[in-house]
């Protein structure tokens, strides 16, 4: 089974773009919360909300940024007028919106998988998530992100609130996001799958 991947190049610390965030109205010292995903009840928004509204009472300086588009996105702006929605974005643009935030927050408790979670760790960004999918897979609590039980909402928004107030913790856990990333790497994947064909074509196959 091939396992599943990510373009290392492409999501990569790297694009992090100082204009960008003057865009997005950011100051150097201001802290950028990053959603990327549909704007749809499924994705469990009203959490997102509710760890935003947590992390603002804490950290004034914090901006949410949502990157992705959806039925819920009218609602959403009512509640959030300060929030920058920016739309569905593809390629370099939502790369570069990945490197150019500081917490990646993703609320949802239905994904199959969650892309977002690993587009987020190559980006060297720290991820709270629940221990599902992708982030059940990667995240080590503490070392590469933090995750936690699908029924802990109270928890979840206790690790948004954490990390918004640890610099220092973000980046260690954002760094150590990318290392993990890394092995899901397509030319790693693609090695590894190849060391398997040859190992096959020598020893025939059963």
């Amino acid at each position: 089974v091939v396992a599943r991947g990510i373009d290392a190049e492409r999501f990569d610390p790297r694009h992090r773009c100082m204009a960008l965030r003057q865009r997005w109205g950011l100051s150097p010292d201001d802290l950028a919360v990053l959603y990327v995903g549909r704007l749809a009840p499924e994705k469990n928004l009203d959490l997102l909300v509710q760890a935003f509204e947590a992390i603002a009472r804490v950290n004034p300086k914090a901006h949410l940024i949502l990157v992705g588009d959806g039925p819920m996105r009218p609602a959403l702006q009512a509640r959030l007028p300060k929030a920058l929605f920016c739309g569905q974005q593809m390629g370099h643009d939502l790369a570069r919106s990945y490197a150019s935030a500081d917490l990646f927050l993703f609320p949802s408790k239905t994904e199959t998988f969650g892309n977002v979670t690993v587009e987020a760790m190559a980006s060297g960004l720290p991820v709270v998530a629940f221990a599902d999918g992708a982030a059940l897979e990667l995240i080590r609590p503490g070392h590469n992100g933090a995750s936690v039980a699908l029924a802990d909402d109270a928890g979840y928004v206790r690790e948004a609130i954490r990390l918004a107030l640890d610099p220092d913790g973000r980046r260690k856990l954002g760094s150590a996001a990318r290392l993990t990333a890394l092995r899901l790497d397509w030319e790693t994947i693609v090695d590894r799958f190849e060391v398997v064909i040859r190992s096959a074509a020598q020893n025939g196959f059963n």
